[in-house]
């Protein structure tokens, strides 16, 4: 059988599930994760918080192809396919007359401009078309409410195929997130399904995650943290739990 995991971001899923998706791929299980807005960004200019979150990633013009080798050496680690979408991440992304729909790092926690309404039936279709018959898809909650998370979920949810549903992580770890999946696992509308992560399973999924540099230092201080996070993360899921949402 194989899983594919919608990951919004060149990160998302392996961050969110990286021990499990190890753990599959050492039982012979063939994993795909489907990056979804991973598009090379517009020519100049770049929006105003684009170009700030360069500067904060430390990175140039080459941003996004740097991010994208980030993602594959990430996968190759956990032993998972990786396809990379066209989509441009929501920093990118302009009106027709050139503002930009998301200035600020609060917009992108802040719901979906209503303006982008049709990408989500963009998104929709091509995952429609794309994704084969008779396949595990694993999806985003979207917990911590950003947009592309929010899209990606929103588009799944349109496929009318069954849907596992990940915990986004580091989101699930912060302000409302720990309420959130306690919500989850007392909820009769949502079925926990929990996974073993081995401890060999979290030690991939740390080194796995370590190899996205640039994003590193927006969660973390220092890689004994993001070891200790992700331990915490699981212990928390009592290994990995996904969520099967069930009919009314």
């Amino acid at each position: 059988m194989k899983t594919i995991y919608l990951s919004p971001h060149l990160d998302d899923a392996v961050y969110s599930c990286g021990g499990l998706i190890w753990e599959q791929s050492q039982q012979g299980r063939k994993v795909e994760i489907w990056t979804i807005f991973a598009g090379d960004p517009p020519g100049e200019p770049l929006t105003g918080l684009a170009e700030e979150l360069h500067q904060k990633w430390e990175l140039g013009r080459d941003a996004v192809k740097i991010r994208r080798q980030e993602d594959r050496e990430a996968c190759q680690i956990l032993d998972a396919a990786q396809r990379h979408f066209y989509y441009q991440d929501c920093i990118y992304r302009t009106a027709p007359a050139g503002e930009a729909y998301y200035q600020t790092e609060e917009d992108l926690f802040a719901g979906m401009d209503p303006r982008e309404t049709e990408l989500i039936d963009d998104l929709s279709a091509r995952l429609a078309e794309e994704l084969p018959r008779g396949v595990e898809i694993v999806v985003p909650l979207g917990i911590g409410n950003h947009v592309d998370h929010e899209i990606t979920r929103k588009a799944a949810s349109r496929l009318n195929r069954h849907l596992l549903y990940y915990a986004d992580f580091p989101y699930a770890r912060e302000g409302e997130g720990e309420n959130i999946l306690r919500f989850l696992k007392d909820s009769l509308e949502w079925q926990p399904l929990r996974f073993p992560v081995t401890e060999p399973g979290l030690e991939q999924w740390t080194r796995a995650a370590l190899q996205y540099g640039s994003q590193f230092s927006t969660f973390w201080a220092d890689e004994a943290q993001l070891s200790a996070e992700i331990r915490e993360f699981s212990g928390f899921l009592e290994g990995m739990t996904l969520w099967n949402a069930l009919e009314a």
